[in-house]
């Protein structure tokens, strides 16, 4: 009686965890890859000036590779690559970056807050691509009375005004010199413009709120009330000198900045905008307190801001400061965050506790004459299939019996194949290359 009582009382509790896991978009929300899906780019092999656009495959994966959770922690694995990505007009290609992001599973408001890094990564789009702060990596050097990627660190150069022409149309993005991929700003095919429905979450911020496209309700506590633009609080500031910081911080002669001008307009600078509360619907974060179709009894959101042509506006994403308490090891640009062994992984996405990598092996991943799948004694394979680049179907094996199966690719063509595992909840992709 007790066994049978106490199993009773697991049951019930993993029912219960499973249906409140259901419900969390930090887990359930992210474009897992379950088909094993490369990524493709469009890269100009011209100059900025004169682009001349050529189509490339890889054989990077696209989109979010796995999802793993604690009881405190989500952790998001990515190479920081989509299919088909933008025709962005600055040199370089994106590369495999092979991101791993920590997210607080239970975010909460912070009693100090933290900066937004100008560069580098603030979040992380859906897609798993991050989103990059709002600078460019320039700023003004008094000395050299120029801008420089060595200048002083006052002066801050603004990302969408010196690199806006050069992103793409599909996530607002382009890589940068070391190949990663990023997004400064508005993510145009992860939201609808225009809208008359709540903006779907396109990311997650690092202290792990979801960020949303830009339409919400216009009574953020009436999910009832009517769709609006989400409008920033920010506002290009009234100054004909660069003088004085936004929060009216007098600075020495050495520290000014370059006078307004035609070749230095306002905007140019990260400090030529400046926070008024309640100009718009948005707090200084760039975000407030709502319910959501995610989050009906409400949380703290960030806003994506565009102007009434989805031309992108500051701050983007976030605003200089985080609300909540971040992940601080996402703020490191080398960050090599380790995902635990207790951790529990794609529990919640296509790739469910039925079937997991660990359950199948697949190998060699290179091969000029066959391959072999491998499945441990009471894993459910209800088919094996194997499909090309351009998704046609190479092998196919209906409820293979057993614990094994070996497939002949000597006569295939050579290039990259993915192979799939399929279970009753779930599939295994690994993919498979085929030598002269």
């Amino acid at each position: 009686m007790y066994n049978r009582y106490h199993f009773i009382l697991a049951l019930l509790f993993c029912l219960l965890s499973a249906s409140l896991w259901a419900q969390e978009p930090l887990l359930t929300e992210w474009k897992l890859n379950t088909t094993g899906a490369t990524a493709s780019y469009w890269q100009n092999t011209g100059n900025p000036n004169n682009p001349n656009f050529t189509f490339f495959t890889t054989n990077d994966s696209a989109d979010v590779l796995q999802v793993c959770f604690t009881a405190a922690e989500v952790f998001v694995r990515s190479e920081g690559m989509v299919d088909s990505m933008g025709q962005f007009t600055n040199p370089g290609a994106p590369s495999a970056q092979d991101y791993t992001w920590e997210f607080p599973r239970n975010p909460a408001p912070a009693t100090n807050v933290t900066e937004a890094p100008i560069i580098f990564a603030v979040g992380v789009l859906i897609n798993g691509v991050p989103i990059f702060g709002m600078g460019d990596g320039s700023s003004w050097d008094g000395q050299a009375q120029q801008n420089s990627n060595m200048g002083d660190g006052i002066w801050n150069g603004d990302a969408w005004y010196g690199e806006g022409a050069t992103l793409d149309d599909a996530y607002a993005a382009h890589p940068q010199q070391q190949g990663a991929y990023h997004s400064h700003a508005t993510p145009f095919r992860l939201y609808d413009f225009p809208s008359t429905q709540h903006s779907p979450i396109v990311g997650f911020a690092f202290d792990g709120y979801p960020i949303y496209g830009p339409y919400g309700y216009s009574d953020p506590n009436n999910p009832n009330s009517a769709i609006a633009q989400m409008q920033s609080s920010y506002r290009l500031r009234n100054i004909t000198v660069r003088e004085t910081l936004p929060d009216g911080t007098v600075l020495n002669a050495n520290s000014h900045g370059p006078a307004v001008s035609m070749n230095h307009p306002l905007g140019e600078y990260i400090e030529d905008y400046e926070y008024v509360a309640n100009l718009g619907d948005l707090d200084e974060h760039n975000g407030r307190f709502c319910i959501t179709p995610d989050y009906p009894n409400g949380t703290y959101a960030y806003f994506t801001i565009a102007d009434a042509n989805n031309e992108a506006f500051f701050p983007y994403f976030i605003g200089p400061t985080y609300y909540g308490v971040v992940t601080m090891a996402n703020l490191n640009p080398n960050n090599n965050i380790t995902i635990p062994g207790s951790a529990m992984c794609d529990a919640l996405t296509a790739t469910t506790e039925d079937l997991r990598p660990r359950d199948v092996r697949i190998f060699p991943s290179v091969t000029e004459r066959e391959f072999r799948v491998e499945w441990q004694t009471g894993t459910v394979v209800e088919r094996i299939g194997v499909v090309d680049l351009q998704g046609r179907r190479m092998f196919e094996a209906q409820s293979p019996g057993g614990n094994a199966l070996t497939i002949q690719v000597a006569d295939w063509p050579a290039g990259l194949y993915h192979c799939i595992v399929t279970g009753p909840n779930g599939s295994v992709t690994q993919r498979i290359v085929r030598q002269h």
